[in-house]
């Protein structure tokens, strides 16, 4: 097909304002977002009432992964804060949560099975729609969710925006391409790197009923919080088949498959995020607001509060996409829809065995931009 070519210069301009509309994007979508999708993963542990907390020995609520000293057979220590005990439980609402976020981060496809050719580059700026199983109790491990009132109207789904660059080579393979971009999530301080690099088995044959076939491998880290390492790896498998329409534009349909491995490490939590540890360190004789008023022998007892979820294994996912993409000239659309049946790994590194208890997942995706 023949495409309008630009005058000299003119691609380079595009370029530019191509990635500035894509930084726009995604630092704009930052600007504007509130904390309720932020990671909060104390909110993953049920609260009882606590001993004695605050002036005045007013009772409150604290975690109840929590083990204190029994006064009855250690008076001495009081209620000292003696640990974290994490059950199964406690690990599968981790692991569950972590299953969803990690399909809600990992790369899309957005591209069909054809390469951008050895000299091809593309530009783009994406928008993603992902649904959750909000009304689960693992999602109580955000900060817009209240453990203490289940009843709260809960986000049903998770927005993304970001900035992707594509660019076809024929090194270090023929018909071979790579991708890397970052993708804000909306409602939260957390935003996402990504990459990936296909490389197309059959390509360009459009003349023929053989479809074009490729292999991707993808990668994706979550950012901006101290709560988890994140990190999505994926290996994708697709079909596509370019039709032209008039002479002067192109549709390619697409459908994929792909596995994730969703690799999540704990960050350190601290179970009695209201009590003020260095003041009770200061001052263990007189407890601030917030801390046990049963006075702890050790002035460090509140350290003993902090925690981490055991590390278990990756987690695996499967994602059905089927999608397609339309060019015209430079300038091209591409619509996607991804399904996630319900994931159901074990982890076999802990005694207390965590299940991946999340459910299906479907997500929604547009994006738009330069192919040159």
């Amino acid at each position: 097909m023949a495409f309008y070519r630009a005058r000299p210069g003119a691609h380079r301009r595009v370029v530019a304002a191509a990635v500035a509309a894509g930084w726009a994007l995604v630092v704009g979508a930052g600007a504007a977002r509130a904390d309720r999708n932020d990671l909060q993963l104390l909110g993953l542990c049920a609260p009882h009432a606590a001993p004695g907390i605050g002036a005045g020995g007013a009772a409150a609520q604290e975690c109840s992964w929590i083990q204190r000293n029994d006064p009855a057979t250690s008076p001495a220590n009081g209620r000292d804060i003696l640990g974290v005990s994490l059950n199964g439980d406690a690990q599968t609402r981790f692991r569950s949560l972590m299953s969803e976020l990690g399909v809600v981060i990992a790369p899309r496809l957005q591209t069909p099975a054809d390469t951008l050719g050895y000299a091809g580059f593309q530009f783009s700026a994406e928008l993603g729609v992902t649904k959750i199983n909000s009304g689960r109790d693992y999602w109580n491990g955000v900060a817009g969710q209240n453990p203490a009132n289940p009843a709260i109207q809960r986000d049903s789904y998770i927005t993304t925006v970001g900035g992707f660059v594509r660019k076809g080579l024929w090194l270090p393979l023929p018909a071979f391409e790579f991708g890397a971009g970052a993708m804000s999530i909306l409602g939260s301080h957390m935003y996402v790197v990504q990459g990936y690099a296909k490389i197309a088995l059959q390509e360009g044959f459009h003349g023929w009923a053989l479809p074009s076939f490729a292999v991707r491998g993808s990668a994706s880290q979550l950012l901006g919080t101290d709560q988890v390492d994140l990190n999505v790896y994926g290996i994708d498998v697709l079909l596509s088949k370019a039709f032209g329409i008039a002479g002067t534009a192109r549709i390619e349909p697409f459908v994929g498959w792909n596995i994730l491995f969703i690799d999540a490490q704990s960050g350190v939590i601290d179970a009695t995020p209201g009590c003020d540890g260095v003041a009770l360190a200061a001052n263990p004789t007189s407890p601030p607001a917030g801390c046990s008023m049963a006075a702890p022998v050790n002035r460090f007892n509140d350290l003993n509060a902090n925690f981490t979820f055991p590390q278990q294994d990756v987690i695996t996912r499967q994602r059905w996409s089927v999608g397609f993409k339309l060019k015209m000239s430079v300038l091209f659309l591409v619509g996607e829809f991804d399904l996630a049946p319900a994931g159901h790994s074990v982890d076999s590194k802990q005694p207390a065995a965590a299940r991946d208890t999340s459910g299906t997942q479907q997500s929604y995706a547009l994006s738009a931009g330069f192919d040159f």
